[in-house]
């Protein structure tokens, strides 16, 4: 039994290395090349996907999520993680909690 990553603010993600994706004038398409599904995502997921393809802390992505699109930054933090949380459990993201220190 695989174990899904958990997501957190601390967390650092990056996108999935066994996907391909394509923008197309402001979303996303995605397809995971080892299950064969296809994923769309709408401009503020493929903002979100376009931050992934560098290693980008969590909480960083949710602040400019925040800061770009003038929403309440609660919001964004719960939204943001909520949709990392499902790209992870999907297969599409990679994820590294931060060292303990």
């Amino acid at each position: 039994m695989v174990m899904n990553p958990v997501v957190s603010e601390r967390s650092t993600v990056v996108v999935a290395k066994d996907q391909v994706s394509s923008d197309l004038g402001g979303e996303v398409a995605i397809l995971d090349l080892q299950a064969g599904m296809y994923y769309g995502l709408d401009e503020v997921g493929a903002r979100i996907w376009q931050l992934l393809r560098e290693p980008n802390v969590v909480g960083e992505i949710q602040a400019t999520i925040a800061r770009e699109y003038d929403v309440d930054p609660a919001r964004a933090k719960r939204d943001v993680l909520a949709f990392l949380q499902r790209l992870a459990e999907e297969g599409l993201l990679e994820v590294k909690d931060e060292p303990s220190t």
